[in-house]
């Protein structure tokens, strides 16, 4: 699915990003995480299509479902660990580097 308007695209992606910086000063809180991951692939899926590639490595990166170890909680309804590989800082950084590979790359196209 091509993107319709390649500029707006970049600068939601981009407003995404800038938001990490806040999740990280909130500790970062994990339903607060859990509201901007929604979001971002309410964004990537209104972008780039539900079924895209795009949305696809994002959750691929920032999302695992079910339970990991030393996770409360059931299925979906967790509270993730703040630190190792697949806390919220570890999601983090992973959906900033690919939010960010999604942002250049629309760059590219509008130029």
């Amino acid at each position: 699915m091509a993107v319709k308007d390649p500029a707006r695209a970049k600068a939601r992606i981009e407003q995404q990003i800038a938001r990490i910086a806040w999740l990280r000063g909130t500790g970062p809180n994990p339903f607060e995480y859990d509201q901007w991951n929604a979001r971002t692939k309410e964004i990537l899926s209104a972008l780039f299509g539900p079924d895209s590639p795009e949305l696809e490595r994002y959750e691929e990166a920032a999302n695992i479902r079910g339970r990991l170890p030393g996770v409360r909680g059931q299925a979906e309804n967790m509270t993730l660990n703040i630190h190792g590989q697949w806390g919220i800082l570890g999601r983090l950084e992973r959906a900033k580097a690919v939010l960010q590979e999604l942002a250049n790359g629309l760059s590219a196209t509008s130029q």
